[in-house]
């Protein structure tokens, strides 16, 4: 069966509007509509406060009406009380300049902090609409590396470095494969390493194709930890969206992922 709908999100325009919407679906043949991929600080205004009625409402007038739900995570912005609370979870660009609130996919992908967080929202709304009987898939985040796919934080030059260390087991290894007696790059130890942050002229071009590969990973591996908390609760398909032939993630990789770890 093909679906036929597209991205709602009513949320963003007053309730007496649903209802027109609703309408104005069934005339258009939508079977299926994505609801809820920016709304993260509606669901939890206030940390660990959730606030899901407007929600159950929205899945129920839905269903009602003949339109199925692919319902998203809401993780691919955080609220603003989380750059707050947390300014270690805002992505730092090559130059060192630490992102903001204000627009949209401000996290450190390697962030605990951020992942917990996001861990949390799915859990609670795995609870909740698992057994709804307008849900038809889960939609994962939105159009990871869009908008940040690399970030050069402390938080992610350590987990850049254990990266390093599970591929390459030694420096010396990582000294051989990077070429670093070119320039005096040779490196002590993996403590050493930093990000390819911005630098006086061209940097190690092995080092940058690492470090585009270490964030295409961290990138998945937010993906599959909320593909775990899914899968603990629901046998609902779980979906991503991926945007053509975008660089900054190897959907090979993640192709390959999905199918051996997801199924």
């Amino acid at each position: 069966m093909i679906w036929y709908g597209g991205d709602y999100n009513p949320e963003q325009w007053p309730r007496d509007v649903w209802d027109e919407d609703v309408r104005l679906m069934q005339r258009g043949g939508i079977t299926l509509a994505t609801v809820g991929v920016f709304s993260w600080a509606r669901l939890e205004p206030r940390e660990g406060e959730y606030d899901f009625g407007w929600l159950d409402e929205l899945l129920d007038l839905l269903h009602a009406n003949g339109v199925r739900v692919d319902l998203a995570t809401a993780t691919a912005s955080p609220p603003p009380w989380l750059a707050l609370r947390h300014p270690e979870t805002l992505p730092v660009t090559v130059d060192g300049v630490r992102l903001g609130v204000g627009s949209r996919q401000q996290y450190c992908p390697s962030s605990p902090v951020y992942r917990a967080k996001a861990g949390e929202l799915v859990r609670r709304l795995v609870e909740r609409y698992a057994g709804h009987p307008a849900l038809e898939l889960w939609h994962v985040n939105n159009e990871y590396g869009c908008h940040v796919s690399h970030c050069y934080c402390e938080v992610s030059a350590a987990a850049f470095r254990e990266w390093l260390r599970v591929k390459y087991g030694t420096v010396e290894e990582l000294n051989r494969a990077w070429g670093t007696a070119f320039w005096s790059q040779r490196y002590d130890a993996f403590e050493e390493v930093e990000p390819p942050r911005a630098a006086p002229t061209f940097k190690n071009p092995t080092q940058l194709l690492d470090f585009d590969r270490f964030s295409s990973d961290e990138l998945l591996a937010c993906y599959l930890a909320e593909v775990g908390v899914i899968r603990a609760g629901s046998g609902v398909p779980i979906t991503t969206n991926f945007m053509g032939f975008f660089k900054a993630v190897d959907y090979w990789a993640w192709g390959a992922a999905r199918r051996h770890r997801v199924g």
